[in-house]
C-alpha cells in the first residue's frame, strides 16, 4: 500500500531532487507540488508527471509533505500541515532562531505529529559503518573530532539573513553536528566560532570554522563553509574523523565518485558523479515508513533544536569574540 506525499514549496535547492526520487519510490505516490512561484512549481510538477497545487490544496491531498521553503517560512507551513494532520519532513535548519525552533518542536509534540528532519547523512552507508565501529569500541576513548561540510554558495534566499537566519553557519552546521551527536551520543557544550565573507559579495558569511567541546571533553573542529568553487566538478563534501585512544576512524559520505568530461565544441563541462547508495533516497523511504508508524533513523525536531542551539551559540560567539556555552 502506498502513501500519498507532496512537496510543499520549491524554494529549496533539494526540492527538485526530492521530486525526482519520490516520483520513482514504489512505496509513495507523489500527489502534487505546491509553491508560491507558479512557473517553477508547474515546471517541477510537469517534469515528474504530478500536479501543481496551492499549499492548502496539497495539505488536503496528502498524508505527508516535504517542507522545502526558505527557513523563515518553515513555521507557517508546518502549522498548515498540523491543521490538516499531515506528517512533516522539514529541510534544515528547522528555524532561523533557537526560540522559534523550540516553539515549532513544542507545537508538533503537543499534537503528536510525525515530524522529522531532512538529515540524509544518517542514511549514508559510510556514516552508518562509522557508527557501528564506534559503538564496537574500536576508537577507544574519544579524544577529538573533525568534520567538513563544504559546498558551493547557493545564492538566492540562502544569502538573505532574514529568510535563512544567517549564511554558511546556518546552512552547513546541521549535518555534521547532527551526525557526530548521533554516532557518539555526546552533546556540544561550548562553541568558539570564526566567520568571514571572502569569496562573494553577499551580506552573510561564506566561510567559518567552529571550534567546539563535546560533553565528554573531546574537541570538535568543523569547517561548514561555502568554500567549494562554483566550477568544482562536485558540489561539496561531508566527512568526519574520530580520533580516539585506540584508533582514528574516518568516513566520507560522497567518496565514491568518478569524473565525467563532456566536450561538444561550443561548451565544455566537467563534473564528478557520485555512484554510491543515495542517502536522499533512503531518507525518503524512511519518511514514508515513519508515516506508517514504523521506527526509523530519522532525526527528530528535538534533534533539530539541539543543532539550532549550536548555531545560535556560534553566532553569539562571533558577536562576543569568545567561546560561549551552548544553552539547549
Amino acid at each position: 500500500m502506498t502513501v500519498d506525499v507532496g512537496i510543499c514549496s520549491t524554494a529549496h535547492v533539494n526540492a527538485e531532487v526530492y521530486a525526482a526520487l519520490l516520483s520513482k519510490l514504489p512505496s509513495a505516490d507523489l500527489v502534487g507540488i505546491s509553491g508560491r512561484n507558479a512557473e517553477r512549481t508547474r515546471r517541477y510538477a510537469n517534469s515528474v508527471g504530478t500536479a501543481a497545487m496551492s499549499h492548502a490544496e496539497l495539505m488536503r491531498a496528502t498524508d505527508g509533505v516535504l517542507v522545502c521553503s526558505p527557513t523563515a517560512i518553515h513555521g507557517e507551513l508546518i502549522d498548515l500541515a498540523l491543521q490538516h494532520d499531515v506528517a512533516i519532513l522539514c529541510e534544515k535548519p528547522l528555524a532561523t532562531s533557537l526560540t522559534e525552533a523550540k516553539s515549532i518542536r513544542d507545537r508538533c509534540e503537543e499534537q503528536g505529529a510525525v515530524a522529522k528532519m531532512a538529515m540524509p547523512i544518517r542514511y549514508s552507508r559510510p556514516m552508518q559503518r562509522l557508527k557501528e565501529r564506534y559503538e564496537s569500541g574500536a576508537v577507544g576513548d574519544l579524544l577529538a573530532v573533525s568534520g567538513v561540510n563544504r559546498g558551493r554558495m547557493p545564492g538566492g534566499w540562502f544569502v538573505d539573513p532574514k529568510l535563512a537566519g544567517g549564511g554558511a553557519v546556518a546552512d552547513h552546521t546541521d549535518h555534521i553536528v547532527d551526525i557526530v551527536r548521533w554516532i557518539t551520543g555526546e552533546e556540544v557544550t561550548e562553541v568558539y566560532a570564526e566567520t568571514d565573507t571572502r569569496f562573494y559579495d553577499i551580506p552573510v558569511e561564506d566561510v567559518n570554522v567552529l571550534s567546539m567541546t563535546l560533553s565528554n571533553g573531546a574537541s570538535f573542529l568543523l569547517d561548514g563553509s561555502w568554500s567549494t568553487p562554483q566550477k568544482n566538478p562536485f558540489w561539496g563534501d561531508a566527512e568526519v574523523d574520530l580520533v580516539g585512544s585506540e584508533a582514528t576512524l574516518s568516513a566520507d559520505c560522497f567518496g565514491y565518485r568518478y569524473s565525467h568530461v563532456r566536450d561538444i565544441g561550443h561548451d565544455t563541462h566537467n563534473e564528478s558523479i557520485y555512484w554510491g547508495a543515495d542517502p536522499n533516497n533512503a531518507l525518503l523511504r524512511a519518511f514514508v515508513a515513519s508515516i506508517r508508524g514504523e521506527s526509523t533513523l530519522a532525526a527528530s525536531f528535538d534533534d533539530a533544536v539541539r543543532t539550532a542551539a549550536v548555531i545560535a551559540a556560534a553566532y553569539e560567539s562571533v558577536e562576543r569574540g569568545e567561546p560561549v556555552d551552548v544553552t539547549y
